[in-house]
């Protein structure tokens, strides 16, 4: 009831913009601030509460930030993405236990969602945990192998880490699901040509 209470009273406030120089201060301090102000106009939604943690986690609010993960979690207990977002928040921030326990349980979540998994071994691949990458990229793959897309962009993050064999490896079993799909060859193509930066 009192953060109820707080919230409305803060409404007014919230509902201007900030000025240059706010914009201008402590890169952290902007981060909570603006977090505060989206939570505060949407407080319910499980992938923005994940995003919002991320950004409190960049603040040093790490309290704030778990309350929204735990937020989120509650929102949408199955949704394996959320999981990911979280455990995107805790890779950013150099926290890499709490990033491979939120791993854990994203797969608990929903243990077919190859897409999310697919998405957070680039995750774990961007952030320098390749082996922990790889295995999660199998159990993608073992879901659906003839999802080429999965596997052209872990390909193309693993080309970012200069990991040329890995990314072989992917590249080939993309390859070999739809040899026939001129889109998999461009992706190929360019996966190359921009030494695995994300797609434009």
């Amino acid at each position: 009831m009192r953060r109820m209470l707080l919230c409305l009273l803060a409404l007014p406030l919230y509902s201007q913009g900030m000025d240059e120089a706010t914009f201008r201060g402590d890169p952290r301090r902007v981060a909570g601030a603006c977090a505060d102000r989206a939570r505060l106009l949407r407080p319910k939604d499980g992938k923005m509460l994940a995003e919002y943690g991320r950004a409190f986690l960049a603040a040093g609010e790490r309290a704030k930030a778990e309350e929204c993960f735990l937020a989120a979690r509650i929102d949408k207990p199955r949704d394996a993405d959320i999981h990911r977002l979280i455990a995107v928040a805790w890779l950013k921030n150099g926290q890499r236990n709490e990033a491979l326990k939120a791993i854990s349980d994203m797969q608990a979540a929903d243990p077919k969602d190859k897409n999310a998994f697919a998405r957070a071994a680039v995750n774990l691949q961007d952030g320098g945990l390749a082996r922990e990458a790889e295995a999660l990229m199998e159990r993608a793959w073992i879901l659906d192998p003839s999802d080429w897309q999965n596997c052209v962009a872990y390909g193309r993050s693993c080309l970012r880490k200069a990991h040329r064999e890995a990314a072989a490896k992917w590249f080939a079993r993309a390859s070999q699901a739809k040899p026939q799909e001129e889109r998999m060859w461009n992706a190929l193509a360019l996966a190359y040509a921009d030494h695995g930066a994300e797609p434009s």
